[in-house]
């Protein structure tokens, strides 16, 4: 029996650092949490682009905690940050404490969590936010990108930021570098600014009219083929004139057929004068020789 129990305890010595390897194989490159407050709605959207770091097997499972009172809008897994997909992706949500804890199953290195953030504080024209995160893995670099909306003033950060000027959809960007994150350290920050209005950002985003020229890729140039066009309605023209003149031809001998026919059953007819034998014309009652009733009338 004791010699069962030691071969027991010795398998279980032998597996535990296995285990434990394999969770401390799970470290994440770096990554970079965006803050777009009030963008398309009145909360604050945060997006949370995770690169693991090279050596992880996969498929894995990564833990990622976000505030227990958000909604989670995408959860997306890909190669690259880049080509990211939320089709198919198998991922479970779970509650500890404050957090909301999002297990996925990752199948690549790169991941990205959207989620909704209500947290936001506003009194008045004043805008107030707190962002945390615990870290469950080894984080090699972190960074952090705040989108400035489109109407406020007065923006400022716990970190330090990096004017990063104006994207293509016209709104003001910073950003931070925080740096290496060790597992199970926390970082807090906090975002204010003064907004007048309660609009959206995404009301004001431009749309750039697109201009199309004779080089534009995949444009069919009239000038090209309208020499054919014009040739070809003209063939079309000169066919459809000509057989309109036939036709109308043919209406004409038609007519004059039955005009000739109407004349003659009108100026001849099968019957005779019984009196002095002359031939009638069609529709007549009287001999025009003679003057006698005609027998067919009398009928």
């Amino acid at each position: 029996m004791r010699k069962w129990f030691l071969i027991l305890v010795m398998a279980i010595l032998l597996v535990l650092p296995s285990v434990v390897s394999a969770q401390e194989q799970i470290a994440i490159e770096s990554i970079n949490v965006e803050l777009w407050p009030e963008f398309d709605k009145a909360d604050m959207l945060v997006i949370d682009s995770i690169l693991l770091a090279p050596g992880v097997q996969f498929p894995v499972q990564v833990d990622v905690r976000i505030p227990s009172g958000a909604v989670l809008h995408t959860v997306a897994v890909g190669e690259t940050l880049n080509a990211v997909s939320d089709l198919g992706i198998d991922y479970q949500t779970s509650k500890d404490g404050e957090w909301m804890v999002i297990s996925v199953q990752a199948g690549a290195p790169a991941i990205r969590i959207e989620y909704y953030d209500p947290a936001l504080a506003k009194e008045g024209s004043q805008r107030a936010y707190s962002y945390h995160w615990l870290s469950d893995y080894n984080v090699g670099n972190f960074s952090v990108a705040l989108q400035r909306p489109f109407d406020a003033e007065q923006f400022t950060s716990s970190l330090s930021l990096q004017d990063n000027g104006l994207r293509s959809d016209k709104l003001q960007y910073y950003s931070s570098q925080v740096g290496s994150v060790a597992a199970g350290e926390s970082i807090t920050f906090t975002v204010s600014y003064q907004k007048p209005s309660d609009m959206l950002s995404v009301s004001r985003l431009q749309i750039e009219p697109v201009t199309v020229d004779e080089n534009t890729a995949g444009r069919v140039s009239l000038n090209n083929y309208l020499p054919y066009i014009i040739g070809t309605l003209g063939v079309i023209i000169i066919i459809g004139g000509f057989m309109y003149y036939r036709q109308s031809e043919r209406s004409a001998s038609a007519k004059k057929s039955r005009r000739r026919k109407s004349a003659n059953e009108e100026s001849e007819s099968g019957i005779y004068c019984a009196q002095c034998g002359t031939r009638a014309h069609g529709g007549d009652r009287f001999c025009r020789t003679c003057g006698s009733r005609l027998r067919q009338a009398e009928e």
